[in-house]
């Protein structure tokens, strides 16, 4: 009978370990697509919005830059402009000339490096935004 009792003990150490394993964090995810493309682009303009998976939006500042497994921030740039450093899931560019332009959303860890998850995002603009 000890025996028996032994060897359930053991079956249900060995199944629990195998849960916890089977339970792995989510990995940092992201999709961004552009708000009301063709309204934005006839007054000069482009709204990205971005949900994200698997992180937590978190401002860099507040923990020193330091980086944190399940802590993120966004990465804008339009064209080759400076890059917008952001916990704001949505955000938007005024004052575009008008053509094409590209949109690149990207993922950050706290200290700035890419975490992975990137999109592009192409724009067309068919009115100025400049008054």
């Amino acid at each position: 009978m000890r025996g028996i009792f032994k060897g359930g003990l053991v079956a249900t150490a060995l199944l629990a370990g195998v849960g916890a394993w089977a339970q792995q964090p989510d990995k940092p995810g992201m999709t961004a697509s552009l708000v009301e493309p063709e309204k934005n682009g006839a007054r000069g303009a482009a709204t990205v919005a971005v949900k994200v998976s698997g992180v937590t939006l978190t401002d860099p500042a507040t923990v020193n830059e330091v980086p944190k497994p399940g802590q993120a921030h966004l990465h804008y740039q339009i064209d080759d402009g400076p890059v917008v450093a952001t916990t704001a899931p949505k955000l938007s560019f005024h004052g575009l000339n008008p053509g094409e332009h590209k949109v690149v959303v990207m993922l950050a860890a706290n200290d700035h490096s890419p975490l992975g998850p990137q999109e592009t995002l192409k724009v067309r603009v068919t009115q100025s935004g400049s008054k």
